[in-house]
């Protein structure tokens, strides 16, 4: 059952889902769905992170020092081993949050696939000390994709993550951030059927632009050929056909 938080505002089940799944200790989860909904604030946010969380965002230049570390130079004139956004992660016990992991460049996938493996099979060597390097208790991952179904993700990854929640709703925190005339709206459209989608990221910018150009143009501007049916729920105050769930 839904629970109301953030002014009122009902948690959609998706979200409820997440903090159940989490609160049984399940520390592998992958959160999919459309783009602006509010999943990497979740995976950054939600459970507990008492000790923190690193984040990464996957493409096919990023290198495996971003996720296990580099030598890096000093101030001494000499190099140091820095650890990377996983390797603290597995240091600190904290959340590691991966966006689009499948985005990420073969050799960099693979190191990612060896981090996010189980605690008991997962181990780093650092390269400075010699010193093997485990998961801290505590450690867990959310992997974040814009992927519609989990079957889309390559088989090594899936079989690491055994629960994945598609977000198909905004997240209640985010649409605080709206005025309260935008909020049914966005949650509406940010939940529709591709072509008839737009973020979150896209009401926030609608809502700083009206102010200085006004709100048709506004809308022409950040929403394109949606702009007419949002320009008419704005003025009527509600939501269009167009957009009814």
């Amino acid at each position: 059952m839904n629970e109301e938080m953030y002014g009122g505002i009902p948690t959609p089940q998706c979200f409820q889902d997440l903090a159940d799944v989490l609160a049984a200790g399940i520390d592998r989860v992958i959160l999919y769905g459309p783009p602006g909904t509010g999943k990497t604030f979740s995976g950054l946010t939600a459970g507990n992170v008492a000790n923190g969380a690193e984040r990464l965002i996957c493409t096919e230049d990023m290198t495996n020092a971003d996720v296990s570390g580099a030598f890096m130079p000093n101030e001494q004139g000499g190099f140091q081993f820095l650890p990377g956004a996983a390797l603290r992660a597995w240091m600190n016990g904290s959340r590691l949050v991966i966006d689009e992991i499948d985005k990420a460049g073969g050799d960099v996938f693979a190191t990612l696939l060896a981090f996010t493996d189980t605690n008991e099979s997962a181990s780093f060597t650092r390269p400075d000390n010699g010193e093997v390097v485990r998961p801290q208790p505590g450690f867990s991952v959310v992997m974040t994709s814009n992927i519609e179904h989990p079957d889309e993700l390559p088989i090594a990854l899936r079989d690491r993550f055994p629960v994945a929640i598609k977000i198909d709703a905004p997240h209640p925190a985010a649409l605080m951030s709206l005025p309260e005339e935008l909020r049914m709206l966005a949650a509406t459209i940010v939940a529709s059927k591709p072509g008839e989608r737009a973020s979150l990221r896209a009401f926030y910018a609608f809502n700083q632009l009206r102010t200085t150009v006004g709100g048709e143009r506004a809308a022409t501007m950040v929403f394109g050929h949606l702009a007419p049916a949002i320009i008419q729920a704005v003025a009527l105050g509600t939501l269009t056909p167009e957009f009814s769930l």
